[in-house]
């Protein structure tokens, strides 16, 4: 209690980079610690606490009526009391926030974050303002990390933004893809579980909007299989987009539609080149056949010719 040492209290019972998000939920008693915690920023001046980190389950209740609340917002406004200036544009913290509010940590209930510091590294404790990049435009603060609900400034753990749903992410913290048509980030969550129908493309993957624009894959209007868009202009079986009948086939669904019913001479150069493979794969198969008709043949020839020879060798005997 009453602490003036102390410069960063990390409540969340997590690691580094792990989720705050514990099940089942710690009994961690907010009853209990709150006045611990009063005791130390009571202290104002004399107090040494720069961060402080609360679990997840306080924070997920987000009731504005609540103890906790309250002491959010002495908490609040004991580090705006103490706040300086953004390190790198020397702009004073907090900034005013659209509700005409100076806030150093997110207040409203509808905050995503709700509870947590704005403008302060996890790590450091240095603060930086939203706005401040470097000369390569990245950003001195990142955007609070969607998995460890931390914020880290640029000097202490790279973050980066997936493009999809534009979620903050430390790169420790996920695995990012980057998407071979955009070539843009993308978090686990947002890569397509589309794929496409040539196993020899199905380890490619895209981002959801990619997938959703039809910038990756193509989809066949009868089978709806997919193919990406590789394979969409190399493989006669992927499917190709008529410009005379304005319809998108795979090359087997082309085949069938021309068979039945179709009168589209563009369409016909689509089939044409499938229907040539697969005379020839016929063909070769048949060839195979035959190969294998015939060894069997001359198998049982030999097994005729050993019986006949047994037979002989038993009337001998």
């Amino acid at each position: 209690r009453g602490s003036t040492f102390i410069q960063q209290i990390d409540l969340s019972l997590v690691g580094d980079h792990e989720s705050p998000r514990l099940d089942p939920e710690p009994l961690i008693s907010c009853a209990e610690v709150i006045p611990i915690l009063d005791s130390i920023i009571e202290r104002r001046e004399d107090c040494s606490l720069e961060y402080l980190q609360f679990p997840k389950v306080w924070r997920k209740e987000r009731n504005t009526e609540s103890d906790f609340h309250a002491f959010l917002t002495r908490f609040n406004n004991y580090l705006s009391s103490r706040a300086g200036r953004c390190l790198q544009c020397r702009c004073n913290l907090p900034i005013r926030n659209r509700d005409d509010q100076h806030n150093m940590l997110y207040m409203s209930a509808y905050d995503k974050f709700y509870g947590t510091q704005k403008y302060t590294c996890y790590d450091c404790t240095k603060q930086y303002c939203e706005d401040c990049q470097d000369d390569g435009g990245v950003y001195y603060i990142g955007g609070t990390c969607d998995k460890c609900e931390r914020r880290y400034c640029l000097h202490c753990k790279k973050v980066d933004v997936c493009t999809s749903c534009h979620n903050w992410y430390c790169v420790d913290c996920i695995d990012f893809k980057q998407c071979p048509q955009c070539d843009e980030n993308t978090c686990p969550d947002c890569v397509s579980e589309v794929r496409c129908r040539n196993t020899c493309c199905a380890d490619k993957i895209s981002c959801n909007n990619c997938a959703e624009d039809g910038n990756a894959f193509s989809w066949c209007e009868s089978c709806n299989e997919a193919y990406c868009v590789d394979c969409c202009d190399s493989d006669i079986h992927a499917v190709k987009v008529c410009d005379v009948c304005e319809t998108s086939f795979c090359g087997q669904c082309r085949v069938n539609i021309c068979k039945e019913w179709g009168n589209c001479a563009s369409c016909y150069q689509f089939a044409f080149p499938v229907i040539s493979e697969d005379k020839e794969r016929v063909q070769t198969q048949n060839n195979e056949l035959e190969n294998e008709n015939k060894e069997q043949r001359n198998e049982i020839n030999e097994l005729k010719r050993k019986v006949k020879d047994l037979t002989g060798e038993l009337e001998e005997v």
